[in-house]
């Protein structure tokens, strides 16, 4: 990893109510997120949108995903979630956005970074302090990218709660994940099977499963796999 990474890591470390999977699997979202414009929101675009303006957009776990500026560009407003300050900083440097910071008072050691023009918040602390204990409203689409496979096992149906609670009536709800052989890596990112995805969200949500890629890379022989999927998910409002 290089210094901004290292970073990164030892900022987690401050975080008592991270374990120390928590904040590897944080690192992987930031470099996950941190590129380009993932070709499966690309091409699923209009059906995420429907054609809205002005949409509230959440994005947990954001890391410095650019397509926050993407959607802010297209007149939408952004809130994100992400534990790593270095991460926010470098996303508004890199998207050369001037932001101002302020205190989040109802979280102790929390923080919100806005951006001048206002269409983008992004709190700096833990996904399970946030929407408890801050009152960040509701949200019309949800880009979960990075996230749900970032959590850890155990804590899948409190952060699938929170997901669900951040909704306003007639949300979209977009979730990537991976699939891939699970007894040669146990992640990160971890699997998550069909079966739980409609456990943890088919109670709420219409699931449709948008379409299947093939996502292996170079790197991925390190894991010790040799094929991955990414699956992109859409929920809409039962």
């Amino acid at each position: 990893m290089g210094t901004g990474n290292n970073e990164a890591l030892e900022a987690f470390a401050c975080e008592p109510k991270l374990s120390t999977e928590l904040w590897m699997v944080q690192e992987l979202s930031l470099m996950l997120r941190s590129t380009r414009i993932p070709r499966l929101l690309k091409k699923h675009l209009d059906t995420f949108l429907k054609g809205e303006n002005g949409l509230r957009v959440f994005f947990p776990l954001c890391g410095k995903a650019v397509e926050m500026k993407w959607f802010a560009d297209r007149g939408h407003s952004v809130v994100g979630v992400e534990i790593s300050e270095l991460g926010i900083r470098e996303f508004f440097t890199e998207q050369d956005l001037s932001y101002s910071e302020e205190p989040v008072m109802e979280i102790p050691g929390a923080k919100v970074f806005k951006s001048s023009s206002g269409n983008i918040s992004l709190y700096c602390c833990s996904i399970f302090d946030l929407p408890s204990r801050a009152n960040i409203g509701k949200f019309d689409r949800i880009w979960d990218r990075g996230a749900l496979v970032a959590i850890n096992p155990g804590d899948r149906k409190r952060y699938a709660d929170i997901m669900l609670s951040l909704t306003r009536t007639g949300f979209q709800y977009l979730l990537s994940v991976f699939s891939y052989d699970p007894t040669k890596h146990a992640g990160p990112p971890f699997y998550v099977p069909d079966a739980e995805i409609k456990k943890l969200f088919g109670s709420m949500c219409n699931i449709h499963c948008l379409e299947k890629v093939d996502a292996f890379e170079e790197r991925h022989k390190s894991w010790g796999i040799d094929c991955i999927i990414e699956k992109l998910y859409l929920f809409t409002e039962k």
